[in-house]
């Protein structure tokens, strides 16, 4: 099967990656099968969800490595996303936002994961920084974070958490291009709008996003 110029398959080079690739998309698809349930249910207790809210309540937080995310939505009849953090005090050494916020906490926002109307992820994305009010950095230091990335909270979610780890670990390759298209966004809109603050435009929201398909792009990577 040809590879989508846009997809997964596309952004793997080299044997070993492959190889790594559809190891990770394995374990992703054997996650996805022992969840008992779509991750959106899960997360939202099978209930309605309220736009903004975010699901869990408080948040899904690993004490251990400061991974963060959330499931919500932004308006009725959306099927709504995941935002996925890093906070500093689990980031390697050296790196510093490239603009900072008053929160020294503030976290780093890796990707988005949007899903479909069965509970299944069908999108990957991006987005400029007033959107969850992040610390920004550049592209390169959020590869470091999405590469080093441990999720493994304890509690009753901890099975949805190994299964986002998953995600990003088999679409990994796809994320860092996400990420350095998110960055070229931002100054392209910086040249097209002269005098404006590029991070806080809030005409600016998804920097950039590609649909998926974890099934089909593990096929494709299978000979």
């Amino acid at each position: 099967m040809a590879a989508d110029a846009c997809g997964l398959a596309a952004c793997i080079s080299g044997r070993g990656d492959w190889l790594r690739a559809k190891a990770a998309g394995e374990r992703l698809a054997g996650l996805a099968a022992g969840l008992g349930g779509d991750p959106v249910s899960l997360l939202s207790r099978g209930g309605g969800v309220e736009a903004f809210r975010h699901y869990p309540a408080g948040d899904v937080y690993d004490l251990s490595s400061h991974a963060q995310f959330y499931y919500h939505c932004h308006r009725d009849g959306e099927f709504g996303h995941i935002h996925l953090f890093q906070r500093p005090r689990g980031m390697a050494r050296g790196l510093v936002p490239a603009v900072a916020t008053a929160d020294a906490d503030a976290p780093c926002h890796l990707i988005a994961a949007g899903f479909g109307e069965r509970g299944e992820v069908v999108e990957l994305f991006t987005t400029n920084r007033w959107v969850t009010g992040e610390a920004w950095y550049r592209a390169e230091a959020v590869k470091a974070m999405v590469a080093g990335l441990r999720l493994a909270p304890a509690g009753p979610l901890a099975p949805v958490a190994e299964w986002l780890a998953a995600l990003v670990a088999f679409y990994r390759p796809l994320i860092e291009v996400l990420i350095d298209e998110r960055d070229l966004a931002v100054e392209a809109w910086r040249q097209a709008h002269p005098g404006c603050d590029e991070l806080n435009d809030g005409r600016l929201e998804i920097t950039s996003s590609r649909a998926i398909d974890p099934a089909a792009d593990l096929a494709e990577l299978t000979p």
